[in-house]
């Protein structure tokens, strides 16, 4: 059992009211209580969360996947939005052409110089 996924009462009721234990298990029960006494301290329990490098690493790694799917999701549309605007550009220069050859050519006069 972990002891901070304990309720903020069971970890007071824990810090209050000290262990009895055998000899053989003296270590395990000082080292757990040990653990209720800091966080009871420190106001560690399951409702709250700390802060800890290990609880920031955490985080972000539970966060990585909706980041990753949000910055997919814009690269996606930002992409979209960059074929649409080369094919409206290319279109643009498509008609700039049609309209050019529609013309007909002006007749150009020649003029020769005398020698």
């Amino acid at each position: 059992m972990w002891i901070v996924n304990c309720s903020a009462k069971d970890i007071e009721c824990l810090f209050i009211n000290k262990m009895c234990y055998k000899a053989e298990d003296k270590d395990l029960a000082l080292q757990f209580q040990k653990v209720a006494t800091i966080c009871f301290q420190k106001r560690v329990n399951a409702k709250n969360s700390w802060s800890s490098k290990w609880r920031k690493i955490e985080k972000e790694e539970t966060l990585k996947p909706e980041r990753e799917r949000m910055e997919r999701e814009a690269l996606r549309g930002k992409w979209m939005k960059m074929q649409a605007e080369e094919k409206l550009q290319a279109s643009k220069e498509n008609e700039k052409l049609k309209s050019l050859l529609k013309r007909k050519p002006k007749q150009r006069e020649e003029k020769f110089k005398s020698l």
